[in-house]
């Protein structure tokens, strides 16, 4: 998995193409993350369980704010 450094993150602040292209690899690398964790047994306990649940909240969210870039995307092309 690639890390997300801190440069990643001011151009994101600056470059919306590149905000969309960083959440979309955060959120593919977390849903990875979330699919191996679902499927082996080591991560049945209570701890794990939570960390899965929360896992698939912040997914939902970094889905969120994609979808918002993209909406924002599409108005200004249409201006």
């Amino acid at each position: 998995m690639d890390a997300i450094s801190d440069t990643d993150i001011a151009r994101s602040r600056l470059d919306p193409r590149f905000k969309q292209s960083l959440l979309t690899r955060a959120l593919e690398q977390l849903l990875a993350t979330l699919y191996r964790m679902e499927h082996d047994p080591a991560y049945s306990d209570a701890a794990s369980l939570r960390a899965l649940r929360d896992g698939a909240l912040v997914a939902v969210e970094l889905a969120n704010r994609i979808r918002h870039l993209e909406e924002q995307s599409r108005l200004a092309e249409s201006t």
